[in-house]
């Protein structure tokens, strides 16, 4: 008598890997959901704790940490870029548990002074765990006047160098940093207007020597973003603060109201706030509640959640 083995045919082998394919193919969406969403809920804990830290600092001397320290020749706006540099991030290290590395800090020489272990430190909870780059905590930063170095795109070309990154940046206000020289105009040409922003002045809660009291913002606490999120794919935000040199030094430690989060990419500047995260980016307000400033939301509404006493 012979014996007959049962198994299977190629035909059904390859029907079972079909639907363990499909299997596959309908889960993993159902998982990277599930991560995005830990890591915009972690995103969320890391400005809420940034928030409270800015709270706490307030609490504790009547006003908010600069901007950034520079120099204090307010007779010309470019002279912001100038300076010590130590931004309001630096300033709350006592405030999220990192004493030992702004003990190592010294306010008064510039950042490019410090040390090479300070300069790269990376502070975890400055990184939004979304961000691809985040994975790269450190960079090396573009350069002023570098090659390929414009406000768009500063890192197109690095320095020598190493930072640590931050996705966290304060809010300068509802208008950019960059003041516009006046032109001359020839016969019949028309002159073009800008709006000028002007490093000293900005209208939201962080600018050059700032130091802003809560009782400046008129607007409302609950109705003035403070701190927001930056993506690492435009260019790479420190810490540290303004680090005079690089390209767009001001715009490492602030960040302004001209776009909407994730808006049009072609509209899309390394000043605006930006992130990860589907369809907008998370955000504190500066009494202390985190919220998600959605890519849609109406610019004029926006930029008035950006000023601190602009009266909207």
């Amino acid at each position: 008598m012979r014996l007959s083995r049962r198994a299977f045919t190629l035909v059904e082998l390859l029907v079972v890997i079909a639907i363990i394919g499909t299997l596959i193919g309908l889960l993993l969406p159902a998982v990277q959901q599930a991560r995005e969403a830990a890591r915009r809920a972690q995103c969320t804990n890391n400005l809420k704790q940034t928030g409270l830290a800015l709270q706490n600092y307030h609490e504790s001397r009547r006003q908010l940490p600069e901007g950034w320290l520079c120099n204090t020749d307010s007779s010309d706006p470019h002279h912001a870029e100038e300076g010590v540099g130590w931004g309001w991030s630096s300033r709350l290290l006592p405030y999220v548990e990192e004493d030992a590395t702004y003990k190592s800090i010294n306010i008064k020489i510039p950042i490019a002074s410090a040390s090479a272990t300070v300069l790269s430190k990376v502070i975890p909870g400055f990184l939004c765990p979304s961000d691809a780059g985040a994975g790269k905590p450190t960079f090396m930063p573009g350069e002023e006047g570098g090659p390929d170095n414009d406000h768009q795109h500063p890192d197109q070309t690095t320095g020598a160098t190493t930072y640590a990154r931050s996705n966290y940046v304060g809010m300068f206000g509802s208008n950019s940093w960059e003041a516009h020289e006046a032109e001359e105009h020839g016969p019949g040409e028309e002159e073009e207007h800008h709006e000028e922003g002007e490093p000293y002045g900005g209208n939201g809660m962080f600018f050059a020597n700032s130091r802003m009291p809560f009782r400046h913002v008129t607007d409302g606490l609950s109705k003035t973003i403070m701190v927001g999120e930056r993506d690492s794919r435009l260019g790479g935000s420190l810490w540290i603060g303004m680090v005079e040199g690089l390209a767009e030094p001001i715009g490492r430690v602030v960040a302004h109201g001209h776009h909407a989060p994730n808006g049009n990419p072609a509209e899309q500047h390394f000043g605006d706030f930006s992130s990860r995260h589907v369809a907008g980016a998370n955000v504190v307000f500066a009494d202390g509640h985190c919220d998600f400033i959605a890519e849609s939301i109406d610019t004029n509404v926006y930029q008035a959640l950006c000023t601190r006493k602009g009266g909207e």
